[in-house]
């Protein structure tokens, strides 16, 4: 009798909690799509979420990070301004838009290949 009433006590609490509402995450304030599309290759695509941090980026804190020292201008990335690329031509087309902070974004560029895109970019474009 005794164990039925703990049992009876324990559903009775464990139905309770889940009777409360869940507190849903508050929507992010930097929301990005990022597609990278490569001539001849596969296109990539992930949201960026930041403030918090999320979406489906490998790698979002770091490329949150640094769209907050540019204040969310993709053209204003310039991660690696000397950096040693060959001179292998294998297009890269990159788009990113969404809204920062409450105001659109929308960005396009094409690059000669990976590594001219990732020395801008850094992990923005890392998909």
């Amino acid at each position: 009798m005794m164990r039925a009433a703990g049992a009876l006590a324990l559903c009775a609490a464990l139905l309770a909690g889940a009777s409360s509402p869940v507190q849903a995450a508050p929507p992010p304030k930097a929301k990005l799509k990022i597609v990278d599309g490569m001539k001849g290759g596969p296109v990539k695509s992930v949201w960026l979420h930041c403030a918090p941090v999320g979406g489906t980026h490998p790698n979002a804190r770091a490329a949150c990070r640094l769209l907050r020292q540019v204040n969310g201008e993709p053209s204003q990335l310039n991660v690696t301004p000397k950096a040693s690329c060959t001179q292998e031509i294998k297009p890269h087309a990159v788009v990113i838009a969404g809204t920062w902070y409450g105001r659109k974004v929308h960005w396009a560029k094409f690059f000669a290949n990976a590594c001219h895109m990732r020395a801008m970019t850094g992990p923005v474009t890392a998909l």
